[in-house]
Formats: C-alpha cells, structure tokens, sequence
C-alpha cells in the first residue's frame, strides 16, 4: 500500500467521526481510482451500518468481491448487512456458508441467524463450539440459556446460567433468568431465592414483581404475594395482570371487597379485557351466593 492510499484512508477515518459523507466521498474516490483498496470496502461498509444504510452496504460489498471473489471477510460482512435486517436471516445464513474457514465471530452470527429462523436446536450446537472464545461476556451465557429455555430444557439452561454466575456473580440478568427456570421447574424455593437476588440487583419492573409475586403465592407466602403484586402495580398502573392475579387471591381469601377494589380499577383502565371481565363475573356470583345463604 503506497503513501497516497494510506494517507486517503486515515483522511477518511479522521472525516468518518464527525463528517461521514466527506469520509464516504474519499473512499469512493479512492477506489475508483484503486479498485484493489480492500481496506475502503470495509470502511464504507462500517459507516454505512452504522448509519443503517443496509442498501449501500450490500452494493460497496458486491463491488468488492468483484475485486476479490470468495473473500471470507466480505462473505462475513455481506452475511452481517442481511442479518442486521428483520427478515432476512435466511439471506445471511446463504452468505455465511460460503465462507471456507470457519471463525468463531461467523460461528457466533451464524447462531444468531438460526435462532432468528426458529432452528434453536442447530444454533445451540454451533454455539457451544464457540463458548470458550467469548466467555469472557455474560451475553454469550445469556444467549445460550434463553435457546435451553425456548425449547424448555431447563436442567440444561440452569446448567449454563450457574457457571454464568460464577463468573458474574452480580448480574441481574443471569439471577432472574435462574428465577425463571426454576419457577418453571416449579422448585418455588429456589425461585424465590433468585428472584429475590434480581430485586436486590436491580430488576424491578411491574411483569418483574407480578413474577416474583406470583412465585410467593406458589410457595404460600400469601402476604408477600399480595405485597408484590401492588409493588408491580406502583411501578406500572397500566400492568393489567397483576390487578387481576391480585383480585384472584382476595377472592381466594374471602376479601372481597379489595378484590372488587382492584376490578374496578382494572376496568376502567381496560373495559374491554376478557379476563377481568371473567374475574368481576367470578366475583359477582360469590356475591350472590352469599346473599342467598342469607
């Protein structure tokens, strides 16, 4: 690489961060000038991503691998324009097969496609070849546990999420993801044990609460249960569910009048929901009852 590219290309790398279209101007002068430039490919490549220019890119790509056919890296790159795109996963996968050496970054991106196209079970084994090469980052555990929980194989995602812990001891996302898992296994204790670790680390929205509450009725805790299902209604007023998974335990515990309480409320922000809907009938029929009895 001569002087004059070299300096071209650190003219448009110092444009690129505060003027792009000059950056973009200098590389495509450069290579109409110097169509073997492999470098200005992949810089317009990265400013037009970056800008979410996904048509630009996939045309100063195909020019290069006119330049330089079978290149992996463009192939890669091609790949990564396609899988950015919703829908378009299966042009990736197209692309990241031609590629001859396989990377562990291909591997990782080919994994992501797959899932996009619900084939989890193919992504989790490229996946696991992987593993060792980005377990420096509590998303490669993440990932790889929440493919073991789409496909219900929860032994196998608490296995990956407690080396996850392990290594991260303090992350929010990997204590709830264990909470998840274990509620589903219904082992309420455990559950609550990461449900509560989440809450203390940091998880704290209204689906979040109603989790947690929901896990606290299931162990028969029924005033945390009652006290998290209003913490989750504090957080969001608009979460319908918690104001009906509360009003099903008044009702449950004869409390009538604050399962009415938290209908009504739930009915004048959703008149139209089924569910509350069912509930207040539910809970008009116990009225009637009783005033029978009397």
């Amino acid at each position: 690489m001569d002087n004059y590219i070299k300096a071209k290309l650190l003219e448009a790398e110092h444009h690129g961060k505060k003027n792009w279209l000059l950056a973009e101007e200098i590389l495509q002068e450069l290579i109409a000038e110097y169509p073997d430039t492999f470098k200005a490919y992949e810089m317009l490549y990265y400013i037009y991503m970056k800008h979410r220019l996904f048509k630009k890119a996939e045309k100063i790509i195909a020019k290069g691998l006119l330049e330089f056919p079978d290149d992996s890296q463009l192939n890669f790159l091609m790949g990564n324009v396609y899988l950015t795109q919703k829908g378009k996963a299966h042009k990736a996968l197209e692309w990241y097969s031609k590629i001859r050496i396989e990377t562990p970054e291909m591997l990782f991106n080919k994994s992501v496609a797959l899932v996009y196209l619900d084939r989890r079970k193919e992504a989790v084994t490229f996946f696991k070849e992987i593993m060792p090469y980005f377990n420096n980052l509590v998303s490669t555990y993440t990932f790889l546990a929440e493919q073991y929980v789409a496909l219900k194989e929860w032994d196998n995602a608490i296995s990956v999420l407690i080396s996850a812990e392990k290594n991260f001891p303090l992350n929010k996302e990997v204590a709830l993801l264990l909470a998840k898992c274990y509620d589903n296994k219904r082992n309420w204790i455990q559950a609550f044990i990461y449900f509560d670790k989440a809450a203390r680390l940091g998880c704290d929205s209204a689906e979040f609460y109603n989790d947690f509450a929901h896990c606290c009725y299931n162990m028969g805790d029924i005033d945390k249960a009652i006290g998290h299902y209003k913490t989750s209604i504090q957080k969001n007023i608009f979460f319908i569910k918690s104001y009906i998974d509360l009003s099903k335990i008044y009702i449950a515990e004869k409390d009538f009048n604050s399962a009415k309480k938290y209908l009504h409320i739930a009915q004048k922000i959703d008149p139209l929901n089924i569910y509350i809907t069912l509930a207040s009938e539910r809970l008009r029929r116990i009225f009637n009852k009783d005033e029978k009895k009397k």
